[in-house]
């Protein structure tokens, strides 16, 4: 009997050994669940390059044991086009690591200056988002004009359009007579524009009637956009900017 009452309390022992072991167990393998989320929830971005990076930041709850890739689409409200960045589609977070990110490269020429646009990013797992808005800046060229003039200046008038044939700048028809010089700078945005210079008598700038010629630069560069002498009754010279 009395070994019996041994027997029996031996066997709670192990059992109460048994079920402690289990628990620990069970909460040192407990599954994981980590929630992300975004750093921040906007941002704003000035592109007045091709180099224009922008980071997004994915911050989980807990770290994981494994690697793990965060999918994030875009929204529908965003209102730039795809053409305006490059995007993996993912954020990665390595093993042991509570952040992970990806970089958005925007791309400078498909953006229209001067005319914001929103990449709004959407969390798949939780639908959390974050906007992105993104501006071209409008960037101003100085170019100058310099016209040597022949014996009549009167005759001389020039003009400059844009790509949609509109004159963003003109002048001439009233030169004086006896001037020999002129210097302009006109200021125009980046695009692409004709200079069309003009003489009322059809005889250009030179030779008959006096030595004249014309040329138009970029400032900064010091890049010749157009020059000529000779013409008849009118030359035109496309150029663009930058």
């Amino acid at each position: 009997m009395k070994n019996n009452k041994i027997y029996l309390i031996t066997l709670f022992i192990a059992l109460g050994f048994i079920v402690n072991s289990c628990d620990v167990n069970t909460e040192e393998y407990k599954a994981v669940s980590p929630v992300d989320s975004f750093v921040s929830t906007s941002a704003s971005v000035i592109v007045d390059s091709d180099n224009v990076t922008f980071e997004v930041i994915v911050a989980a709850s807990e770290a994981y044991t494994a690697d793990r890739s965060v999918p994030i689409e875009i929204g529908s409200a965003s209102t730039g086009s795809g053409l305006d960045y490059n995007f993996s589609g993912n954020v990665d977070i390595p093993a042991g690591q509570l952040t992970g990110s990806t970089t958005i490269k925007f791309n400078y020429d498909p953006i229209t200056p001067n005319n914001e646009r929103e990449l709004v990013l959407r969390l798949v797992s939780t639908s959390e988002e974050i906007t992105i808005s993104y501006t071209k800046p409008v960037i101003f060229y100085d170019i100058e004009l310099t016209i040597n003039f022949d014996n009549f200046p009167t005759e001389t008038s020039w003009e400059i359009t844009d790509s949609s044939s509109s004159v963003v700048a003109t002048s001439g028809g009233t030169y004086p007579g006896g001037s020999t010089v002129l210097n302009e700078t006109i200021s125009l945005v980046e695009g692409d524009y004709t200079f069309t210079i003009y003489d009322a008598f059809g005889d250009g700038l030179c030779c008959s009637w006096g030595i004249g010629n014309y040329e138009l630069i970029e400032v900064a560069g010091g890049t010749t956009l157009a020059a000529g002498a000779s013409f008849g009754a009118s030359e035109a010279t496309a150029f663009s900017l930058p």
